[in-house]
């Protein structure tokens, strides 16, 4: 119960005190120990509404204590008891209100008597009955307010959602057709230039060109198709690019679609960060399995000459760091103590074990 439920609670119980006290020459010394009692009991009513009100109902054949009754009533009323409970609890705070059961024996039915004693009753009967039953409704009514809130935020959020959804595919699907048509004039010239060129080099560097060109394109459409490389590539990622990786360690294991493809584009953006800023710097690369998951480690030296400034529109670390994230992985990517860089991420993994094998 929250402070002010319990403040309301001890007033109920003090102004049921005070009506004992205030009557109490009209009541017998055992009357007044029953009644304090009664009084005490009122605590209980909600969590106890029909064994309160028939406590309650016993002061009330008094004549001169209602507040107990009609407390124990609002209560009965207001929870969630059935209809027809709310009913018989009225119709016995009814019956007990009109008897004069101390004098029943002399009492005089006299007309005026008798209208004000149904009157009386129905107050003490109706009145509360009616307040529990109106805060019972408005009760539910601010539940079901509450629940359809609720639901329309979750529609919003997910409407929301589906059109994030959308405007992704759409630019994916600009991007796929941009990107796609100037790889493909990039394979088709590099394919004429080794074609016409004299010298044999520029023949291989052309074709190994066009190569290039044609697997960026493939590698854009498993991307659209949301199937993109795993670590069965990274081999083939280390081979392009040549004298950058001085030695690498992949022992993997088997891992998740989506675990692979994470950790294939760390990979590859480690290493494209350091052709970028580091040119000439050497990396080691680690791809193995431990107790924590897949660990990922790329760690590059101090480049021979000054470091390219980085780019800070850039958006690669940050969106692996959130796609490790999403993995319930991390990402970390600091400056090391000679100079040199360091990416480092984890993600988790299942618990079965899987192959392993090296590559230096």
């Amino acid at each position: 119960m929250t402070p002010r439920s319990w403040a309301l609670e001890a007033l109920v119980v003090a102004v049921a005190v005070a009506e004992v006290l205030a009557t109490r020459a009209w009541l017998e010394d055992w009357m007044t120990v029953g009644a304090l009692a009664a009084a005490g009991t009122l605590v209980l009513r909600r969590r106890f509404p029909r064994t309160v009100l028939a406590l309650a109902l016993l002061t009330l054949a008094t004549g001169v204590l209602w507040l107990p009754a009609m407390c124990a009533l609002h209560a009965l009323a207001a929870s969630d008891r059935r209809r027809g409970e709310v009913v018989a609890g009225s119709a016995a705070v009814a019956v007990v209100a009109f008897v004069p059961w101390r004098h029943l024996g002399g009492y005089v039915w006299s007309l005026p008597d008798t209208t004000l004693g149904v009157l009386l009753a129905g107050l003490l009967a109706v009145a509360p009955a009616a307040l529990g039953l109106l805060g019972r409704a408005r009760a539910e009514l601010a539940a079901r307010l509450a629940e359809l809130a609720l639901s329309r935020e979750r529609e919003r959020r997910y409407a929301a959602e589906q059109a994030a959804l959308r405007e992704r595919e759409r630019l994916a699907r600009d991007v796929h057709d941009t990107a796609a048509h100037h790889l493909s004039l990039i394979s088709l010239r590099a394919g004429a230039l080794a074609a016409t060129a004299e010298s044999a080099p520029y023949r291989e560097e052309a074709a190994a060109l066009g190569e290039l060109g044609r697997r960026a394109a493939a590698d854009l459409r498993r991307a659209i198709r949301h199937d993109g490389p795993g670590l069965d590539r990274l081999p083939e990622l280390l081979e392009a690019a040549g004298d950058i990786v001085g030695s690498a360690h992949l022992a993997p294991g088997d891992c998740p679609p989506a675990v692979q493809h994470t950790a294939y584009r760390i990979v590859q953006e480690a290493l494209t960060n350091i052709r970028r800023h580091a040119p000439g710097a050497s990396a080691e690369v680690s791809v193995r399995r431990t107790d924590d998951g897949l660990r990922i480690a790329v760690r590059n030296t101090p480049p021979p000459g000054p470091c390219a400034a980085p780019d800070q529109g850039g958006h690669g670390l940050p969106g692996l760091r959130t796609r490790a994230a999403a993995l319930g992985g991390t990402l970390t990517a600091t400056p090391t103590t000679d100079g040199g860089f360091a990416v480092d991420a984890t993600l988790p993994l299942p618990a079965a074990a899987g192959s392993s094998g090296t590559r230096t």
